[in-house]
């Protein structure tokens, strides 16, 4: 019991603690941080916190993944980011969130990952990611996000996006005009009756396009230009035809998934020589 605590205290995980109040963090980090370092990782998930107040992080400036999933948070607790400079990973899934506001993560210029999935999104800023310089993948999966989040249009280096089971109805023109490292998007289960022409156009290193079940879709997504895409899925659409020149235009395509479609006749596939499934 009288064994001195480590020099530095690399993760401190508090998960399912049954923490309500952060009051608690604060005392630790007070008590042991100042003597002993900053932990590199913090687990607060699974608790029942409901807020983080302004002052929860201070002395953990150096955190770089930080847990506060499957609590009772409202709203993000901006304030209490701001302090976290060198964060590098964080999850607020599984909590109660409903809108994100401007600015949310303007400190954030380190965070690489970015977890709101399960939440209640309703809305967002249209400047709600400005700061996330360094983000390459969000999820934003399992909301109820009513409109395409325009606000992605400032992540330039934004890699993985997940906004599947959503209520989007339609994906405007240029959708992904500011996020040319796409590689992955999975927008599946949305009830889609919309997709501007360009809405995929010129996305030159995105490999994964999922769009199932976007039942009023009817006409198949112009992808000049998407010329590494190699999975594409489109089942449960409204889809009866298929362009001419797939292939040229999918040199690479290796999975097409079109089933549960309204397509009667299918164009040549010679030149897909990639092709391994259909």
């Amino acid at each position: 019991l009288n064994r001195p605590f480590p020099t530095v205290l690399a993760r401190l995980a508090l998960f399912s603690s049954h923490i309500s109040y952060m009051s608690v963090l604060v005392e630790l980090h007070m008590a042991y941080f100042h003597h002993n370092g900053a932990p590199k990782t913090l687990r607060l998930d699974a608790n029942l916190l409901s807020e983080v107040p302004a002052g929860a992080f201070r002395g953990v400036r150096s955190l770089r993944h930080l847990w506060l999933d499957d609590n009772s948070l409202t709203e993000i607790p901006g304030t209490a980011l701001d302090s976290l400079p060198s964060l590098q990973a964080m999850t607020l899934a599984l909590n109660q969130i409903t809108h994100i506001p401007d600015y949310a993560f303007t400190n954030l210029s380190a965070l690489v990952v970015l977890h709101l999935h399960n939440n209640h999104i309703q809305s967002m800023g249209a400047r709600c990611f400005e700061g996330l310089t360094s983000l390459e993948t969000l999820d934003l999966n399992y909301n109820d996000l009513q409109e395409f989040p325009v606000a992605i249009r400032t992540l330039s280096k934004l890699q993985e996006l997940g906004f599947h089971n959503n209520k989007i109805k339609a994906i405007p023109e240029r959708a992904f005009v500011g996020n040319p490292q796409l590689q992955t998007i999975h927008f599946y289960e949305n009830p889609i009756q919309f997709v501007g022409k360009s809405a995929f156009q010129f996305l030159p290193k995105l490999h994964t396009l999922s769009l199932n079940g976007a039942t009023q879709i009817q006409e198949f997504p112009d992808l000049k230009g998407t010329t590494s895409l190699e999975i594409l899925t489109l089942t449960r659409a409204g889809l009866s035809a298929l362009p001419l020149d797939l292939c040229e235009q999918l040199p690479r395509l290796r999975v097409l998934e079109l089933s549960y479609n309204q397509i009667e006749d299918l164009p040549s596939f010679y030149h897909c020589s990639a092709l391994e499934e259909m």
